[in-house]
């Protein structure tokens, strides 16, 4: 093969989770698309595990799962051709699953969830399959360790790597940061609680990690353990505490799960925010290009909205609640609509209702008169305030009263769940939002909010009451919490919980200012939330020192009226350069993934999709065809 020059681009690719993985696939396909491509060294730098990282690293619980269903994952930019497998053309998850000696793996089907240790499996064989071509077009150098910091050096980069055994400098010509998942610093009230928890060697405080990272095989069984979050970490950490120490759920003749605990068991007590574990994704009936096509929030709308404000308020930026919540939930309503009227009626009435509504508009008030006149008298517009916050403002006298309207929103969730994301309409309207998320990225990203709305309006309630909504576990979660609660295992303390150190007790607590005597104490007290590190907050050494050098900078988002420190690394939105403290981006140093985000929204999402070209594979794109770019120009030396 010939190359266009004998000088070699050295490219570092620091964190080789799937963000990671990605663009090292990328650059391998696009120098495999070159009659006549550069020479290029690759460095592979993780952490923990080589082609899986720390969060999806393949020794975690086998009763940790994803949240995605095994046939919407693909980290090959595309498709099988039958051919081995190779960058740009390989095989699907669901595809590779069969392919597996484990009984546990090679069963799951198209909709099944997998354990979170397979999808790590997963990512290590598609990075093996890159590495192994890459022999063919560069060399490929793996290293295990930590990166300290990253300097510019000339026309070049430094960076400083410490492993178990050794420390050393990488020169790279390109380093793409795609690091994942940061520790943070402790809040003030965290260094509190820790601080309690060394004063009373008894107590132990985690926070701040992912479960397969959390000290939780020490703690004795029936220990009362407090968990602050109802989120997806929290399943993972009551799974390990269940099944992980032996426990069994299994299903009674009539179908209703039950729980066999083993003995080893915690006594856990669990609060949140809302009250209420996150909803369950309803059961999946769509194919991979099933995404219900939008029909208000679409790209063309927000750029005539753009379009719009420049010449009404003088700023192409968006108010969220005023211009794109609005589109938002036209497409969640329309969802719902049309289902209720296929599921009631059937589908030539929801053909019809679906042209009125249509030929209406966005604005939901005047849909009313579209459901009255077809039938749909029981149907409101979805209200996903209430439906994230159904426990708000109710009180109870009792814990048992908590639980048995806990136990009521929980078994119509797993109704609703089990009818499917396209049968039931309440699912399926919330589906819609994910199917809207690439718009949504289009609307917000790199600003494209005011400061005040992205900070109060999108994040600080659309998101954090949303979320919980449609990025769920499959609903035997759902069923296995309330098997918990039946069995004495689990106890909830409320919505709107507050926990401490109880220093008369010397020991912490737990409570909800909506339950009646809900006061429980604890001996170990873990904060299941996953916080976003930030930059000020990171723990991470490259990202502090890189901050301290001024060489990268915080996303500050400002205008006449408010400001917005997001704490993401600032970056071009064109090839996510990184940009330094004085404004300027550098030649190549890029960023992906968790580290932008705020910047860019959602980019925890880890995989793309079989044969559907999303954002995951076209910012890995945008990333790999920069840095070759600079082998092309002759320009990196």
């Amino acid at each position: 093969m010939r190359h266009l020059t004998d000088e070699v681009l050295d490219v570092a690719i620091v964190g080789t989770g799937p963000r990671g993985i990605s663009v090292f696939e990328r650059i391998a396909a696009n120098l495999r698309a070159e009659p006549e491509p550069p020479r290029v060294r690759i460095w592979l730098i993780d952490a923990v595990e080589l082609g899986a990282g720390r969060i999806w690293r393949t020794d975690q619980e086998t009763s940790f799962l994803m949240n995605t269903v095994v046939g919407e994952i693909s980290m090959f930019s595309g498709v099988s051709d039958g051919e081995p497998c190779r960058p740009g053309a390989g095989l699907s998850f669901h595809q590779w699953l069969p392919t597996q000696p484990d009984p546990a793996l090679s069963g799951l089907g198209h909709d099944d969830y997998a354990p979170r240790y397979a999808y790590g499996r997963y990512l290590r064989y598609v990075y093996d399959a890159v590495v192994r071509d890459m022999s063919e077009l560069g060399e490929v150098v793996e290293v295990v360790g930590k990166v300290t910091s990253l300097r510019e050096n000339g026309d070049s980069y430094a960076l400083q790597v410490i492993t178990s055994d050794d420390e050393f400098t990488v020169t790279a010509d390109a380093v793409v940061v795609t690091t994942g998942h940061a520790l943070a610093e402790l809040s003030e009230q965290q260094n509190e609680l820790a601080q309690f928890a060394r004063e009373h060697p008894e107590l132990h405080y985690l926070s701040g990690d992912s479960a397969a990272d959390l000290e939780l095989s020490s703690i004795a069984p029936r220990t009362a353990v407090g968990v602050v979050g109802l989120g997806l970490s929290f399943y993972d950490i009551l799974m390990s505490f269940t099944v992980g120490r032996g426990g069994k759920f299994k299903e009674s003749v009539d179908g209703a799960m039950f729980y066999v605990p083993s003995g080893n068991e915690p006594r856990v007590v669990a609060g949140s925010r809302s009250g209420l574990p996150i909803h369950s994704r309803g059961r999946n009936q769509k194919a991979v290009t099933g995404r219900t096509a939008p029909k208000f929030l679409t790209s063309a709308a927000v750029g005539r909205l753009r379009e719009r404000n420049v010449a009404h308020r003088g700023s192409p930026t968006l108010d969220f609640d005023q211009d794109v919540l609005p589109l938002l939930q036209a497409e969640i309503n329309y969802v719902y609509y049309t289902t209720q009227a296929r599921t009631q009626h059937g589908p030539e009435r929801a053909e019809a209702v679906a042209a009125e509504l249509l030929a209406l508009g966005p604005e939901l008030a005047s849909w009313r008169e579209v459901a009255l006149r077809h039938g749909l008298d029981d149907v409101e517009p979805v209200n996903l305030d209430q439906l994230s916050r159904p426990l708000h403002a109710k009180r109870f006298d009792s814990g048992a009263g908590l639980v048995a309207e806990v136990r009521r929103l929980l078994l119509a969730d797993i109704a609703e769940a089990g009818r499917g994301n396209v049968d039931s309409a309440l699912k399926a309207a919330l589906d819609a939002i994910r199917d809207s998320r690439e718009v949504l990225r289009h609307a917000v990203d790199f600003g494209g909010l005011t400061p005040r709305s992205h900070r109060a309006d999108f994040l600080g309630r659309f998101v954090s009451r949303t979320s919980l909504l449609f990025t769920g576990p499959p609903l035997e979660r759902t069923a296995q919490f309330l098997a918990l609660i039946d069995a004495g295992v689990l106890d909830l303390v409320g919505p709107d919980v507050v926990h401490g150190c109880d220093a008369e007790q010397g020991r912490f607590f737990m409570e909800s200012p909506a339950v009646e005597g809900s006061r429980r104490h604890c001996d170990v007290l873990i904060d299941s939330r996953i916080p976003t590190a930030g930059l000020l907050r990171n723990t991470d050494p490259l990202m502090r020192q890189l901050v301290d050098e001024r060489l990268a900078v915080g996303f500050v988002h400002r205008d006449a009226d408010d400001v917005f420190e997001t704490g993401a690394l600032h970056i071009t939105p064109a090839e996510r350069r990184v940009i330094a403290a004085d404004g300027r981006p550098h030649r190549a140093v890029y960023a992906l993934g968790i580290p932008t985000e705020r910047v860019c929204w959602f980019t925890q999402i880890g995989n793309g999709r079989p044969g559907v070209h999303t954002s995951f594979s076209r910012d890995a794109d945008v990333i790999a065809l920069s840095v070759l770019r600079r082998a092309k120009s002759n320009a990196f030396h």
